[in-house]
């Protein structure tokens, strides 16, 4: 039996509505509709407009005069993943041997009170301690007690510009330290997490961590002090920076005895500033030929009052601290050259003050799969920040 096919340059709406009116054309076996070109074309031509009156209008103004969109692309504290968590209950987010405590304090920056909310996480080497029953301390008790006497490396972890604490990247690094038998101290700032939420600037979440490492300091033993190490993620790079860089002006400014310098600043996928982490951000890709790119996009965080985080211009001024930066070369968010920018202005300064506090440089190779989030999973980090913290314990005995 031969088959009808009818090609009608009709709608599909406009061929049913014949049907109704000639029965006949039920006869018909296939009814191919081809659609309007010209409709298409036109709302391809729509949509193209509409883009790019977005990306050349519509984003350039709100960059430029919007301070709420800049405060949201350095501080990103809307992205909260996971949510819903039990920040009382660092167990129920698979981490063993850990609990919560507060810190806080009367912001100076904010005028008010801050409540930050901090985990303390044991070293492997004290599982067996945790899980002993002993009637005349509670848990929190004996784990002060462990930190008080301990005599191992102590890590203040400041964490980077979205999520929290307890973020899934996060927690597995946090596995490493204590693998490495550390001590870790890790928190929210000011607007994350279970913190105070405030909206966060440069030097609130800078004084949040002054807190913070004053609360370590005040913990662990003063005769016997072991190693403190500030260990900065992405923008908390630029956070233990500029507090390191800063310290014994925000104790002045704090209303407290100077503090001794960390042993040691580990920067984990940093950048040098925060103007050339914009221009090579994969977003800046598509507004960076626009010439107006700067002026609307650059320049109004290059002015703010709120943030400025030049890593480069803070680690000038603390050329006795010893520093490990660990970037890898497969970085999309924070790229690889902008560490060895860092990398190379900071040994350029200690040159000049004649330093001899060590600065090392460790780029993970390509091919192994990891990028900002995840130098965790490098297999080679435990031995890479072993060796470091010994050739600081070198530096400070050399020193001595």
């Amino acid at each position: 039996m031969k088959e009808n096919i009818v090609m009608l340059h009709i709608s599909e709406k406009k061929f049913n509505d014949m049907c109704e009116i000639n029965p006949h054309m039920a006869r018909v076996d296939y009814v191919l509709v081809t659609p309007n070109l010209g409709g298409i074309l036109m709302a391809g031509a729509s949509l193209t407009a509409s883009v790019l009156l977005i990306q050349v209008a519509v984003l350039p103004l709100v960059f430029r005069y919007s301070k709420c969109v800049q405060r949201k692309m350095v501080f990103t504290n809307c992205i909260n993943y996971p949510r819903n968590l039990d920040y009382n209950n660092p167990s129920s987010c698979n981490i063993i041997g850990a609990r919560n405590f507060t810190v806080e304090f009367q912001s100076k920056i904010n005028n008010c009170k801050i409540c930050l909310g901090v985990w303390h996480i044991v070293p492997c080497s004290l599982f067996k301690e945790i899980f002993v029953v002993r009637k005349h301390l509670d848990s929190n008790a004996r784990l002060m007690n462990e930190l008080r006497q301990t005599q191992n490396t102590v890590v203040l972890y400041c964490h980077g510009n979205c999520n929290h604490r307890a973020s899934p990247h996060r927690l597995n690094l946090y596995k490493v330290f204590q693998e490495l038998n550390f001590h870790v101290i890790t928190f929210d700032y000011r607007g994350y997490g279970d913190s105070t939420n405030v909206q966060p600037t440069e030097r609130g979440v800078v004084e949040d961590t002054l807190h913070v490492y004053s609360w370590i300091l005040r913990s662990i033993s003063r005769t016997h002090r072991p190693m403190v190490v500030i260990w900065g993620h992405s923008l908390g790079t630029a956070v233990a920076a500029h507090l390191v860089a800063h310290l014994s002006q925000l104790c002045g400014n704090m209303g407290h005895g100077t503090m001794p310098q960390p042993s040691a600043l580990i920067l984990e996928a940093p950048f040098n500033n925060l103007i050339e982490e914009i221009e090579s951000h994969p977003f800046s890709k598509l507004v960076s030929w626009l010439p107006y790119y700067k002026a609307t996009f650059l320049k109004p965080f290059a002015v703010s009052s709120e943030y400025a985080f030049t890593t480069d211009q803070y680690l000038m001024l603390a050329p006795q601290v010893p520093i490990l930066i660990l970037h890898s070369r497969s970085d999309r968010i924070v790229p690889y050259e902008l560490a060895v920018k860092l990398y190379t202005s900071t040994v350029a300064s200690r040159r000049e003050a004649k330093s001899q506090a060590p600065v090392v440089l460790h780029g993970f190779e390509r091919g192994q799969g990891l990028g900002h989030n995840n130098l965790c999973q490098a297999p080679d980090l435990p031995d890479v920040v072993s060796s470091f913290l010994q050739t600081v314990e070198k530096y400070e005995q050399h020193k001595k």
